[in-house]
């Protein structure tokens, strides 16, 4: 009961998909060159090592110095924040990897939410990018420009799909990881970044998207607020370019342009009030369209996140990954759809 609620907790604070106050979007001025000093020549990241214990993830999850049931993976990671180059911009985010030496493939992990909503947490780390960490990869992941004491102005899918795409190389500056298997994970805006990332780029061999958005003209639709307080503060000349901004972002309009030797996860709840499932069911039936390879799963009467079925999702997740980016095992997937019972 305490790991459901830690995370519940964990999920609101670090996945949410809109910041729903109003408020204008400003560029806050960045220390991050002060905090780590410039990049060397040839130099691509910056990492510092974290004690997550004494961090307040740490303090929920250890009792007497000991971790609580279900997290006892996390003796077996190492976290470090890190810095890293992405088009001369210094940009935040995580490395998670096992402790144990060795060479591990990579997962790329794409956070939802926008501006600070939803930013990268220590929690985010030991929780998230953990698990899939404990299973024998390297995960990192980005707080996209301009947030999180990022340099630059973020853009919701605009230039900041580069911070993204620019992982890849500073990936190549950690030891350890395998930039010749590379699997991506995306939830929520996460699950956007990571369509938009895998068009046209056969590197990505495997992704992984939880309640991802698909279509932003059925989330305007849906959500109008993500209109006022999402596209338009973000998105560069939406006021005079708002269909051709919001098909670039939606995925159900470009399916065809996604790699054939990519293999692809979809989990969404039926009851995810901040992405509807209309999206990933109008994704799944324009897949199919196209041989796009892919697995979808709903989870009945589950929410944003699929948090009821955490545990289930989670390990989904893994055995995509191990089976498809680091194994790189051919598509071998008799049924592309299931619907799974309310938990």
């Amino acid at each position: 009961m305490m790991r459901y609620k830690l995370f519940l907790l964990l999920t609101f604070l670090t996945n949410q998909v809109i910041i729903t106050a109003q408020h204008t979007h400003e560029t806050i001025p960045s220390t991050a060159r002060a905090d780590w000093g410039e990049f060397e020549k040839g130099e691509l990241l910056k990492t510092e090592l974290i004690d997550y214990k004494t961090t307040p993830i740490g303090k929920k999850i250890l009792k007497k110095d000991k971790l609580r049931k279900g997290f006892e993976y996390v003796d077996s990671i190492k976290i470090n924040r890190m810095v890293y180059n992405s088009d001369g911009l210094m940009v935040t985010g995580f490395v998670v990897q096992p402790k144990e030496k060795g060479n591990y493939p990579c997962i790329i992990y794409n956070r939802g939410g926008n501006r600070d909503m939803g930013s990268l947490l220590v929690g985010t780390a030991v929780v998230y990018m953990g698990k899939i960490a404990a299973a024998g990869f390297v995960v990192i992941a980005s707080n996209y420009r301009g947030n999180s004491n990022s340099e630059g102005k973020e853009e919701f899918g605009g230039s900041d799909v580069n911070d993204v795409l620019n992982l890849i190389p500073a990936l190549s500056q950690i030891e350890g990881a395998d930039t010749s298997k590379i699997g991506m994970f995306g939830i929520s805006r996460g699950g956007m970044m990571s369509y938009m990332t895998t068009r046209n780029n056969p590197q990505i061999k495997a992704v992984a998207v939880v309640g991802g958005m698909s279509n932003l003209f059925t989330m305007k639709r849906n959500r109008p607020d993500m209109e006022s307080h999402v596209y338009s503060a973000l998105i560069p000349n939406y006021e005079d370019d708002s269909e051709n901004q919001l098909e670039n972002r939606s995925a159900v309009f470009w399916a065809d342009e996604l790699p054939r030797s990519t293999k692809f996860l979809l989990l969404h709840g039926t009851h995810d009030k901040a992405v509807s499932i209309e999206e990933p069911r109008e994704l799944h039936n324009t897949f199919l369209e196209h041989n796009i390879n892919h697995v979808f799963i709903e989870y009945k009467r589950d929410n944003h996140g699929v948090r009821k079925n955490a545990e289930h999702a989670s390990e989904q997740i893994n055995n995509w990954f191990l089976k498809y980016v680091k194994d790189g095992m051919e598509f071998e997937e008799e049924e592309t759809r299931y619907v799974l019972p309310e938990k």
